[in-house]
């Protein structure tokens, strides 16, 4: 254990905090630790949190793969302007939040957010089993 995960980890015993705590805290904390270094940069790059851990440079045809997925999962198809309004609403929520890194679960929130108000609800379910099936 380095020094610094030990001296974490006294802070949140400390505090009373169960396990459940700790990880919400550190998932938090590394957020906000990414956050606070890319805002020294100039780049206006958008970066993601994979499960792994990993942060990945944000890519929407990503998003997109998954959207089409569900949706061919379902026996639908999306034309690619239907995609395009889609990825424009992700997009902007991700704007209105005005960060630069996100978890993959927020995006996932995001996905569901847009093909519900876009009045995709059949491919809102079959998105849900489907990204439900990828854990």
């Amino acid at each position: 254990m380095s020094e610094l995960s030990r001296r974490l980890l006294e802070e949140f015993e400390s505090q009373g905090y169960g396990i459940n705590e700790i990880a919400r805290e550190i998932d938090k904390l590394k957020i906000e630790v990414v956050r606070d270094f890319l805002k020294k940069s100039d780049d206006d790059t958008v970066y993601v949190i994979k499960r792994s851990g990993n942060l990945e440079e944000y890519n929407s045809d990503k998003v997109t793969r998954s959207i089409k997925n569900a949706a061919d999962r379902n026996d639908k198809q999306l034309n690619s302007s239907d995609v395009e309004i889609l990825i424009k609403d992700i997009e902007k929520s991700m704007q209105e939040m005005d960060r630069k890194v996100f978890r993959t679960d927020e995006i996932k929130e995001y996905v569901k957010n847009a093909l519900v108000s876009e009045g995709y609800s059949q491919i809102y379910d079959s998105y849900v089993s489907y990204i439900q099936a990828q854990n």
